[in-house]
């Protein structure tokens, strides 16, 4: 299988997370965003959206990170990533598309503003549209850590594609100062997921 990335993105993150604990292996294939490589018509040819990642498994290619990562997950169904319960396994996926519609672009407008923006030379960080996502931010990861009271893992007592989904928006928490000191669920768990050898493994 391979894999079309660029390490710096969570999306991408969340991908070869789970390959890491799965213990799949993924040829991986890098494109510069700064090249202009992603845009190249043999890669939109792969995506059309022209973003990472990608994910080619013989004829069959698929795009967006948290469908790529349970279609690896079926590969290994007695890991428990993705779990066989059908209850489970349903609550799994709220919990990536919760993220995908709420959490993560909160989180990726601040390391946008105050990460890549300065990264890329783009001008000073937007002041009211980290505001406004930092307020938005606080409300979601408020959910999260009234689901994450006396419990190990967002789904069940084992980890599952809602832990590395959700562990990878927060990537960058700490190199733009989101406020997770004010979540000590979410703080204590995001800990134990970035302790995993995977973890660290897939660090950009």
């Amino acid at each position: 299988m391979k894999l079309y990335m660029n390490p710096l993105s969570p999306n991408v993150r969340r991908v070869r997370l789970t390959a890491a604990v799965l213990g799949l292996a993924l040829e991986e294939k890098t494109l510069e965003f700064a090249k202009g490589e992603h845009k190249n018509p043999e890669y939109l040819a792969l995506n059309p959206n022209g973003a990472v990642p990608t994910l080619v498994d013989g004829e069959f290619v698929l795009t967006e990170s948290r469908a790529i990562m349970q279609y690896l997950a079926s590969k290994k169904p007695e890991s428990g990533l993705l779990p066989r319960d059908e209850q489970a396994r349903a609550d799994v996926t709220r919990w990536q598309f919760w993220d995908a519609s709420h959490f993560s672009p909160q989180a990726a407008t601040v390391v946008f503003q105050r990460l890549l923006k300065p990264m890329m030379g783009m001008g000073d960080p937007d002041a009211a549209k980290v505001d406004e996502a930092l307020g938005n931010f606080r409300r979601y990861a408020a959910v999260l850590d009234k689901r994450l009271a006396g419990n190990r893992f967002v789904v069940g007592d084992t980890m599952t594609l809602a832990d590395l989904t959700l562990a990878s928006t927060l990537m960058y928490a700490k190199q733009t100062e989101l406020p997770l000191a004010d979540f000590p669920n979410v703080q204590a768990w995001l800990a134990r997921i970035t302790e995993l050898e995977a973890w660290k493994k897939t660090a950009p």
